[in-house]
């Protein structure tokens, strides 16, 4: 790759985007991506900013996946290469002079990776109470009548269980899927459940571990209680627990 070529035909297509009134003064343009963006599906983000970096400028985004691949292509060439990094800045000046800024921005990342991380970790019941019995398998479940269903993801010895099973009006505990349908659906509970036991991995070493290990109390089981409306409460219906300890709500309710 001619780096100076791609620079080129990058600021070319970042120019025909902007609009007249904005032609005849200082842009610059930021593309900022993951920590590595040679991983599969990495993000990365692109704006138009004034000079000062404060205020963002609309572009009209008739070029605009011709330069973002192009930038992303860029950032990973140079990675390969042994040049890591994570942020681009573009400074296009009036003139037609223009030039690149390449950094790894550290900062920007682990402030991004700790609120995604979060994020996750409050949605993760609420998204596996969709996973396990409702949008995939609504045609397998939900034809009869019940309280409540009543779901444990635990960790026991490093490895990660999953159960679950339908309340009915009688209080009586019965398999969530319809006997006559699960032959039908088998494929998809099992990958189901395999994404799922993927997902409570994650989410375990992540909160007891990894970076929010310092924000998020120590457990090894969750019970959650989904009611036919699908909707969580998080003070009813979430449960931590650590060694059958039922913890005290307030550590992860505070971050809704």
């Amino acid at each position: 790759m001619n780096i100076t070529e791609q620079e080129k035909r990058i600021e070319s297509l970042c120019r025909k985007d902007l609009y007249e009134d904005n032609k005849n003064q200082l842009i610059k343009v930021w593309f900022c991506a993951e920590r590595d963006i040679r991983v599969p599906n990495a993000r990365a983000y692109l704006y138009f900013y004034d000079e000062s970096l404060s205020n963002i400028i609309d572009s009209n985004r008739e070029a605009f996946m011709e330069y973002y691949d192009a930038l992303k292509e860029l950032l990973i060439y140079k990675a390969q290469h042994g040049e890591l990094y994570s942020d681009i800045v573009i400074t296009l000046h009036p003139n037609g002079n223009y030039e690149f800024r390449y950094w790894f921005n550290e900062e920007r990342i682990i402030k991004e990776e700790y609120e995604s991380a979060m994020l996750r970790s409050t949605d993760f019941p609420h998204a596996m109470a969709k996973a396990l019995v409702f949008y995939h398998l609504a045609e397998v479940n939900f034809k009869k009548k019940y309280e409540r269903i009543i779901m444990t993801f635990e960790i026991k010895e490093g490895e990660p269980f999953v159960d679950y099973y339908l309340v009915n009006e009688k209080g009586q505990h019965k398999p969530v899927y319809d006997s006559n349908k699960v032959a039908k659906y088998e494929e998809t509970i099992t990958r189901n459940t395999s994404n799922v036991k993927t997902w409570l991995k994650e989410h375990y070493e992540r909160t007891n571990h990894g970076i929010l290990k310092a924000v998020w109390k120590p457990w090894n089981k969750i019970v959650v209680s989904v009611p036919p409306s699908g909707y969580l409460n998080e003070l009813e219906d979430i449960h931590y627990y650590l060694d059958e300890l039922e913890l005290e709500k307030d550590f992860f309710l505070e971050r809704y």
